[in-house]
């Protein structure tokens, strides 16, 4: 079974492959309420090296872009430390390939309630299309 997780600061999001979701503070928990059973496969999107961020207030902004990629980072990492299958990241500059939120849910035909929920949903099946977009964390984390 596959399962992807968005990771924010306040809130973490996971659906499997099989619909089923949860949400909860952190990442771990957030997919072990999606349910119970084997996961082969976990998709993390993982902070990204391209910054989308070029409003006026830029400064304060890295901070907060800061904050969230340690945060994002150190919880990709627990999941890869505590969960079962294989963490597979990719930063959403990859893994989107240029499509913007509205069109990726189009694309992928998301139907969760929940926009972050449904950011879940696009990244399976994106994986299913480009596998390769994504990789193990230590080799990403070792490339940048």
């Amino acid at each position: 079974m596959i399962a992807a997780v968005d990771c924010d600061l306040r809130q973490s999001y996971c659906v499997r492959g099989d619909g089923r979701a949860g949400r909860a503070i952190y990442p771990v928990n957030a997919v072990l309420s999606a349910g119970s059973g084997d996961l082969s496969i976990i998709l993390f999107e993982i902070a990204s090296p391209v910054s989308f961020n070029r409003g006026a207030a830029g400064h304060a902004a890295m901070t907060q872009l800061a904050k969230w990629a340690i945060w994002n980072v150190a919880w990709a990492m627990e999941i890869n430390l505590r969960l079962p299958g294989q963490v597979l990241v990719a930063p959403s500059n990859v893994w989107t390939r240029g499509y913007d939120l509205k069109t990726r849910h189009q694309i992928a035909g998301c139907t969760q309630p929940k926009k972050d929920l449904r950011e879940c949903e696009a990244m399976i099946w994106f994986y299913k299309q480009r596998p390769t977009d994504w990789r193990p964390l230590a080799e990403y984390l070792a490339a940048l």
